[in-house]
């Protein structure tokens, strides 16, 4: 977390600073205060007019300086969770998709939430007003030595006794936290499932079922929450009883000093708001550092998650115009502790030309393509393109595209869905639309239509087709397309078909079962799989 606090320094010295200034003002009016009422006790008009009204400046003044000291320890803890927040997405973004794949969506959202508002509560809004709260400390002590050096000495042997409180507790604080942390990712990434499939929720008429799954999931993760709580309110409640016996032995200690005639009334008084602006800064204090022990778990995972590093690529390069054959040499593969699913693989695909793979689910069709695409290494057996072995080659991304059988959509316009934010012209956008038959849409005010979240505002062959022109309009000499006519009915499964069998300027690789009789025997090889 240095390195954050390092680049927004200078928000937190300013902070630091109009705290200071602000501190200062603080103990100027409690003087005051104890110099208008020892004016006024002896009738003096004047001087209590006088200090009554420098009272009032130096109210506004520490006000004043508070304001600004808020300001500034707010920018210090949002620009900050900025560039931390910035940190952790980047760091998704440099995954792999398969590691990517090996823990579920709300867990990452977890984190981006949860896990991050703790930080940015418990740890950077904390530390300016820890550095705030200790500058009072400091000051309104160097004040009390000044006013009674024997009220300062007990003052501060008393009222330091909280700040023992969270030390004691440390390990359960932190895995209290812990434990609500862990189970608040459980109970998003469990809401994220149910929301991914809320359609089958409502299908097959299971709502009972799901709220009675929430309802016990809801309540074991508010446990935890009110476990961490009430560690949180134990160790303040002890903080507090023990400041406020140390308040009750000052201010005897202080009414004793008055009636021994060693403390006017002015002084009682000073001694009393001193007192006020020491003993709640200490019970803070206390407060504070329990948050900064509690939050340092949740401060390594975060950095554990940034810090980890990106997916490694090869150091050879394929040039787009250089390409000419994939080759997979007896390749072997299984999943972890599973059964081969691909046993002595060997297929070549050849510059320009159209493939389908067939074969029954689960005879590692996809899984095939996933290791061209190096998602996975092959137990035995080489994949290579133009020879060079596909964990070898550094902008393999560059030279494959692959087009899933979901229709992602993003929620934004239908040109940046198809450019994927790449500098295309509209003419070359509109012209792709037209190829794979969305002539509705290929005019400028197309362009502009705003597909919603998923894609909900088109219809299952329009979403297909849109991904289809993506991938097309992308032109890299390899493209994948992983059952492209599923769940599409006939009149548009015949049209895609066509449309592919147009695609003739790059290797073409369909994973299908579904292609038509009419159409296969224009394919240049078939592959089966078993």
């Amino acid at each position: 977390m240095k390195k954050y606090i390092r680049n927004n320094l200078k928000s937190l010295i300013l902070a630091v600073a109009f705290s200071v200034l602000s501190a200062i003002f603080a103990v100027r009016v409690q003087f005051l205060k104890g110099d208008v009422l020892d004016y006024a006790l002896s009738r003096s008009f004047d001087n209590t007019l006088r200090y009554g009204l420098d009272l009032g400046l130096f109210i506004v003044l520490e006000l004043s300086f508070f304001y600004l000291y808020d300001r500034c320890r707010g920018r210090f803890a949002v620009g900050s969770m900025k560039e931390i927040r910035f940190d952790y997405f980047q760091g998704l973004l440099r995954m792999d998709y398969p590691a990517f794949l090996k823990k579920k969506q709300g867990e990452y959202i977890a984190k981006y939430t949860n896990e991050m508002e703790i930080i940015e509560n418990q740890y950077f809004g904390s530390i300016p007003m820890l550095a705030e709260i200790i500058i009072k400390i400091v000051i309104v002590s160097i004040s009390l030595f000044i006013l009674e050096y024997r009220i300062a000495i007990t003052t501060l042997v008393l009222l330091t006794m909280p700040l023992y409180v969270p030390k004691l507790v440390e390990k359960k604080l932190q895995k209290a936290q812990m434990e609500f942390v862990n189970q608040f990712e459980n109970h998003i990434r469990t809401i994220t499932d149910w929301l991914n499939g809320f359609e089958i929720i409502k299908n097959f008429s299971i709502e009972k079922n799901i709220k009675e799954k929430f309802i016990k999931l809801n309540e074991v993760t508010m446990k935890k929450n009110l476990r961490k709580r009430q560690m949180s309110y134990l160790t303040r409640t002890i903080s507090a009883i023990l400041s406020y016996f140390a308040h009750f032995v000052i201010l005897a200690f202080a009414a004793y000093l008055v009636l021994n005639g060693e403390f006017t009334a002015g002084d009682f008084f000073i001694a009393v708001g001193m007192i006020d602006q020491l003993s709640y800064p200490i019970i803070s204090l206390s407060y504070f550092i329990q948050g900064l022990v509690s939050v340092k778990p949740v401060n390594q995972s975060i950095l554990k998650f940034i810090e980890e590093k990106s997916a490694k690529y090869g150091e050879k390069e394929i040039f787009k115009e250089s390409f000419r054959e994939v080759v997979f040499d007896n390749v072997f593969f299984a999943y972890e502790n599973q059964e081969y699913v691909l046993s002595g693989l060997n297929m070549k695909f050849i510059r320009d030309r159209q493939y389908l793979l067939q074969g029954t689910s689960g005879s590692g069709k996809t899984t095939s393509m996933n290791l061209l695409l190096n998602y996975y290494e092959p137990n035995s057996g080489v994949i290579k393109i133009n020879d060079i072995p596909v964990n070898e080659i550094k902008n393999l991304s560059e030279i494959i595209t692959v087009m899933r059988q979901d229709a992602i959509l993003f929620e934004d316009t239908l040109k940046n869905n198809i450019t994927m934010y790449q500098d295309i012209s509209d003419e070359e956008v509109i012209a792709i639309l037209s190829k794979v038959g969305l002539d509705n849409y290929a005019n400028q005010e197309g362009l502009k239509l705003l597909i919603q979240e998923g894609g909900t505002n088109l219809s299952g062959g329009e979403k297909r087709r849109i991904t289809l022109a993506r991938s097309i309009l992308r032109k890299t000499p390899i493209l994948i397309l992983d059952e492209p006519l599923a769940n599409l009915d006939e009149r548009n499964a015949r049209e895609i078909e066509t449309q592919l069998l147009s695609i003739r300027d790059r290797t073409l690789i369909i994973i299908s079962h579904q292609f038509s009789l009419k159409n296969i025997n224009k394919l240049d090889e078939i592959i089966e799989f078993k």
